[in-house]
């Protein structure tokens, strides 16, 4: 189990550094003829004007930053996983079976 997890900690490491641009948000179509990116900062919502060209990009960084919360968390649930079924730790009263996986 510990080397199958090694080598998918690999894998998403690799998936990790070939993510292209990120960007939170949401894009949606704003008629006549333009695009609204919506965004929060600082606790608010924003809201920018967008060409179509602007939103084909934020689109594709928006899709990318999905992807890499996906992978990042999945990255989180391994570490954790290794970390308390290979280092020697304390005695538990609750099986690590019990123990809520990352989310």
């Amino acid at each position: 189990m510990k080397s199958r997890l090694h080598r998918r900690y690999a894998t998403l490491r690799n998936q990790l550094a070939a993510i292209g641009p990120v960007s939170q948000g949401s894009v949606a179509p704003y008629p006549p003829n333009s695009w609204r990116w919506t965004f929060k900062i600082k606790g608010k919502t924003a809201c920018v004007a967008l060409s179509e060209e602007q939103a084909g990009r934020m689109i594709e960084a928006i899709a990318n930053h999905k992807e890499l919360e996906e992978i990042v968390r999945e990255m989180r649930e391994i570490t954790q996983t290794l970390i308390l079924e290979t280092v020697p730790g304390v005695r538990r009263r609750k099986p690590l079976s019990d123990i809520p996986k990352a989310r």
